[in-house]
């Protein structure tokens, strides 16, 4: 099994003003909040995968369609509030030539699959397209009971799309479970937090009651090269995403995307963000395929 860094939290300075409790209840309680406290990573991943997802769904298309596959299965691991969800709902609804997809989020946190069960239901989408939410705990043995029937509504999956959730992962589980949802040939797209921020920062919100930041207890700052190689550890390779002169344009090197915060962003991200500006790596995207 390979080793994971220490978590975010052991790392920083302490401060007694931070509150540290268990991954899902943070989440749990971050729920009602998530979309709107002006989480600049977010809003950053969000301006990403406009760009992302059509370029992952076109070669999702072309693989299985090659392979004579009629139906199409798509998995949103961690989907939280459904912000991504619903961003992949609307890149296939786009397309005209879509037909018999069925989309799945799955979260460990209910009181995310809660509002993102609401955001979903408010949306008008073709009757050819479902859309289903499920439980899934990343931080549990995959083939634990809890797990057991979501996986197997999720297995044999032509894609995965895993934004801003590898952070609260240890490695082999995040790559264990997308290569035991995954079939052969198949995608899987991963965002998150870079570790240039990690070394700063974690994930947390402001509890309104309590006046208390909240942050999960299990935070890890992946490095680059420790995911690249985890991934190939469990049967994954690096495909360009774009590719050719578009992969330069969006500064694609290697496969990997880094992002950092630039001043004239700043707006657009939020005020969270000034303070990162020309400072490091904020966020990272990168797809793979499974072999």
């Amino acid at each position: 099994m390979s080793q994971h860094p220490p978590t975010i939290q052991s790392t920083l300075a302490q401060d007694t003003n931070v509150a540290y409790i268990d991954t899902i209840q943070a989440y749990d309680q971050w729920a009602d909040v998530y979309d709107t406290d002006g989480n600049f990573l977010q809003a950053l991943d969000t301006i990403e995968m406009q760009w992302m997802l059509p370029e992952l769904w076109a070669q999702i298309k072309a693989q299985t369609r090659q392979i004579g596959r009629q139906e199409y299965k798509l998995v949103d691991l961690g989907c939280g509030t459904g912000r991504n969800t619903l961003q992949l709902l609307d890149t296939i609804s786009q397309d005209s030539l879509q037909s018999n997809v069925q989309i799945i989020g799955v979260d460990a946190s209910n009181g995310m699959l809660d509002v993102a069960r609401q955001r979903i239901d408010a949306v008008n989408r073709p009757a050819d397209i479902e859309v289903e939410l499920a439980p899934f705990d990343l931080l549990a043995d995959i083939e634990a009971p809890s797990n057991r029937r979501t996986l197997n509504l999720v297995r044999d999956a032509d894609g995965v799309i895993s934004t801003l959730v590898l952070e609260h992962i240890p490695l082999n589980n995040f790559f264990g479970a997308a290569a035991s949802i995954l079939r052969s040939g198949a995608y899987l797209l991963v965002t998150n937090m870079h570790a240039d921020m990690g070394k700063r920062s974690q994930a947390g919100f402001v509890d309104s009651a309590t006046g208390k930041k909240v942050r999960p207890s299990r935070s890890y700052a992946h490095e680059v090269g420790q995911i690249l190689a985890e991934a190939e550890r469990w049967g994954f390779e690096v495909v360009q995403l774009p590719t050719g002169k578009a992969a330069r344009s969006h500064g694609c090197v290697d496969g990997v995307i880094e992002r950092e915060v630039t001043p004239d962003m700043v707006e657009r991200l939020g005020p969270r963000s000034q303070k990162y500006a020309g400072v490091c790596f904020v966020w990272l995207g990168v797809c793979f395929r499974k072999k």
